[in-house]
């Protein structure tokens, strides 16, 4: 089973040759490029269909995480869940369940971040289509799974996920988090004494990737990781 199979649709939420301000938004906030992103929040007040809301308060959560709010932004990611229902097919659940993950481990509450980790793994599992997700979410997802399962030294998980985020790229012809991903499948094989040529191939391609993107955060991790 490939990733794709789990984001079958994922080209359909955004069909238009323009991309909706809050598809914009929300673009800038999965990319960690977060300056302006408040006023530009707040530009959209009153003029939301209920249609926007859980992609608004998703986007909302994730700021309140990225800025170290932990209580504000579990409490408005449940409002995510309480508008997707909770719905598995819903990419807003998947990536409400992700940053509530990403909270508990921030908090080092590791049992409540694998909680909401391995609800999104469940979902891959069944293979549920998640027919309103692009893939620059879908790799999102998988690059910060990767990258929490490593630091929680569960390897396997992490191989899986950013195995399951080459293949998606791959598939969809998509360049996002692609350095990142290498550096992650490399790092769950780091101690793997028989899959030694298979980590030194996803490390090369890492420090390639993260060279050609002037990537100089990603490229001192891989530099350590030597």
């Amino acid at each position: 089973m490939t990733l794709n199979d789990v984001f079958s649709d994922f080209a359909d939420k955004k069909t238009d040759a323009k991309e909706s301000l809050l598809d914009a938004i929300e673009k800038e906030v999965l990319l960690n490029q977060l300056i302006g992103i408040d006023e530009k929040l707040s530009n959209l007040q009153g003029k939301l269909g209920d249609d926007d809301k859980k992609q608004y308060e998703l986007i909302t959560g994730a700021l309140n995480y990225y800025n170290g709010s932990n209580d504000e932004s579990l409490f408005t990611l449940d409002k995510v869940l309480q508008l997707t229902k909770s719905a598995n097919d819903d990419i807003y659940t998947l990536l409400a369940y992700l940053f509530k993950g990403l909270n508990y481990l921030s908090q080092n509450h590791l049992d409540r971040a694998q909680y909401y980790f391995q609800m999104i793994g469940d979902v891959v599992e069944e293979n549920i289509d998640v027919i309103n997700a692009n893939d620059l979410e879908g790799l999102f997802i998988c690059k910060t799974l990767s990258e929490s399962f490593n630091g929680m030294r569960l390897f396997q998980n992490a191989y899986q996920f950013a195995h399951f985020g080459l293949n998606y790229a791959k598939e969809n012809h998509s360049t996002y988090y692609l350095a990142e991903l290498y550096f992650n499948a490399a790092l769950a094989l780091k101690d793997s004494p028989d899959r030694e040529e298979q980590y030194h191939d996803y490390s090369r391609l890492a420090y390639y990737l993260a060279k050609s993107d002037q990537n100089e955060t990603l490229l001192e991790k891989i530099s350590r990781m030597e």
